[in-house]
């Protein structure tokens, strides 16, 4: 079983000058747009990615099953391994939406990442995985007779404190 709860700590030391920075927006601009990053734009960037790749629509997971409000949860089932050339174009799809690829790892059945754009952290499994691993929310029960899940995972969550979350959930 694969584990989706990762910590993001990686810090390069490097100053990255965005594409907005360079094409001449001032850092402020550029600071004030990453700091705009809300549940929805994460929604959104899963939704190109995921199409970029050629997979059906991603399902969104309620917010009353994850376990704060501010995570995002998606899953797209598929009827065998994704292939990954496909699965490539949707880390590709992620990475030309600002998402920046800290970590990435095989597991067996499954090839997961991790991102991060602005205050989010971002995993991203694909392959076979048991059921138990793609649920969100409290203790999973006991599933006996369910087939391992096939196609990708997304759980998403915004890093920082109570304020960041109520900025990042807020309607516009």
């Amino acid at each position: 079983m694969i584990v989706a709860a990762v910590v993001l700590t990686a810090c390069s030391g490097e100053e990255r000058v965005s594409g907005a920075e360079a094409k001449g927006k001032g850092r402020a601009t550029v600071a004030a747009d990453r700091a705009m990053v809300t549940r929805d734009a994460v929604w959104d960037d899963i939704r190109a990615a995921v199409a970029a790749g050629d997979f059906e629509p991603p399902r969104f997971i309620a917010a009353d099953r994850l376990l704060r409000p501010c995570e995002v949860g998606a899953v797209v089932r598929a009827d065998t391994k994704p292939d990954p050339e496909a699965v490539a174009k949707v880390v590709a799809g992620l990475k030309d939406r600002g998402w920046q690829q800290e970590r990435q790892g095989s597991f067996g059945a499954n090839d997961g990442w991790g991102l991060e754009k602005s205050k989010w952290a971002l995993n991203f499994v694909a392959g076979t995985v048991s059921e138990s691993a793609v649920s969100f929310g409290g203790p999973v029960t006991e599933q006996q007779g369910r087939k391992p899940f096939k196609g990708l995972v997304f759980r998403g969550r915004l890093l920082g404190g109570e304020d960041a979350c109520s900025a990042a959930t807020a309607s516009p």
